[in-house]
């Protein structure tokens, strides 16, 4: 009897633990996109085609991804700001959204190269180009160290 008891409650937790992770990434349409995430698409985007976008419902960070069909994509906050954009085309990232202290650190320290993943990480910009070096940039563009 004891056995089954606890038998029975594991079996509950684990399908209350199971109910709670169900809720994923769900497809939506472009235009039910926050405004600014739809605008920075639109702007920095546009000679793409978008693949498919997705609402993020996990229960701590609701976010949107847009996924193109050539494999680029960018992730939004629930307000709609850029948190990752990752473009591994022969032109990279768009450069107008890189801040212009690590665009002008790229330029200069590795020339020739450029960004394919820019991520913000708190108060950091993580930065990936197109060698696979990776570094670390503070708020402001300044370089704080290489990453691996």
């Amino acid at each position: 009897m004891k056995k089954n008891i606890i038998l029975s409650a594991a079996l509950m937790v684990a399908m209350t633990l199971t109910a709670c992770h169900k809720a994923e990434k769900v497809a939506i349409e472009f235009s039910e996109l926050p405004a600014a995430a739809q605008t920075f698409v639109q702007t920095h985007f546009a000679d793409k085609q978008i693949s498919i976008v997705y609402h993020d419902q996990e229960v701590a960070d609701k976010g949107y991804e847009v996924i193109f069909t050539d494999g680029a994509n960018v992730d939004f906050t629930r307000q709609g700001e850029w948190d990752e954009v990752e473009d591994r085309d022969a032109d990279g990232v768009p450069t107008a959204i890189i801040p212009a202290a690590i665009n002008e650190y790229v330029a200069t320290k590795h020339a020739g190269q450029y960004v394919v993943q820019i991520g913000k990480d708190g108060k950091n910009y993580e930065v990936e180009l197109n060698s696979t070096i990776e570094m670390v940039f503070d708020k402001n563009g300044n370089f704080l160290r290489y990453d691996d």
